[in-house]
This record gives structure tokens, sequence and C-alpha cells, in this order.
């Protein structure tokens, strides 16, 4: 079977709707827990055995919508089912070049093919740069850590995308683009 070309640049983007859904990209995101810890807040009237909190600094950054968007939506009533959101990490293209994370090989088929099983290319759009969501490195937020953050939302055909790639990365399985049909309202 022949390789599948990943959708052109101007296929990946629109704004639809005003409701999350899956593949939505969003900036000032948390990329990881605040590690390493700076303090260690102390409640003085805890008993010894209270729990104890670290903070410290974490990263913003963009990240991509993974939670299915059926997951969700509410069914019934509308709004949203739960607050609960896992996004990838997503890393600009120049600062993965630079780490030598990609070679000019591995550049070829991210960009043509979008062919690596552990990444998800995005071309760029306002403010992301051409980028590579991290699908191996997801993070789980309240949804209103996110909320108003939206910049872009991914089309039919990137939606589908980003569904194949989801299930190449967890499965091993790739199967072409055309059999997802990702909810878009």
């Amino acid at each position: 079977m022949a390789r599948e070309e990943r959708p052109s640049d101007g296929a990946y983007y629109e704004q639809r709707i005003q409701e999350l859904s899956q593949g939505d990209v969003f900036r000032d995101v948390p990329l990881a827990y605040p590690l390493p810890a700076v303090e260690i807040v102390l409640d003085p009237e805890a008993d010894l055995g209270a729990r104890q909190f670290l903070s410290g600094p974490f990263e913003l950054g963009h990240a991509i919508l993974l939670s299915p968007t059926c997951s969700m939506r509410a069914q019934k009533t509308g709004g949203y089912a739960h607050p609960v959101r896992i996004l990838a990490v997503v890393r600009p293209l120049s600062e993965l070049i630079e780490q030598g994370i990609f070679t000019s090989d591995r550049l070829g088929l991210l960009r043509k093919y979008d062919a690596l099983i552990n990444y998800m290319y995005l071309p760029p759009v306002e403010d992301l740069p051409e980028s590579v969501a991290l699908l191996y490195m997801s993070v789980t937020l309240h949804h209103d850590m996110i909320v108003g953050n939206r910049i872009i939302q991914l089309t039919r055909d990137g939606a589908q995308q980003l569904q194949r790639k989801l299930v190449w990365f967890s499965s091993g399985l790739l199967w072409p683009r055309g059999e997802f049909a990702p909810p878009m309202d």
C-alpha cells in the first residue's frame, strides 16, 4: 500500500463552533507538572500527617486537545459532561530540529506524510509556528485552565488526521484517513 500524504497546510484549521472539540489547539497551557519545586507550602495548623503541596515553576505553551468530543459533551442537556481534559504538548518544530530529534530524513517524512508514529505534524497558524504534537506526552487539566485560550480548531481533514494518528500511536494500526468520521458540530 502506498503512503498516504497528510492533508495540505491549508486544509488543517478553521474557526467552527464555540464548544471545545477534540483537536482544538490552545495557547498558555501548563505543559507539565510544576517541577522542580521551589517552595513547600505547609499549613502550620495542620496535623503532622496532613498533606503537603509543592509549587514550582512550569512552562506554558501550546497543546492540542485529545479528549474525544463525545466524551466531553453532555449528551442530552448540552454543555459539558465533566471538567477533565487531556491534551498533548505541542512544541515548535525548529526547537526539535535544534535538539537533534529530527534528522533531514525524518523531517521529510514528517512534513510530507506525517509518518512518525509518536508525533503529529501541525502547520503554522496565527501564533503557532510549524510544530509537532508530542502524542506520547499528555497533560490532564481542568476545563477552566484552557477555556478562553483556544487559538484554532481542526477542519474535518485535520480531525481525521488526528484520529488516524491517535489510533496508530495507541494500537500500531495505521488506517486510511477516510476511515475516520470525527464529530464536527
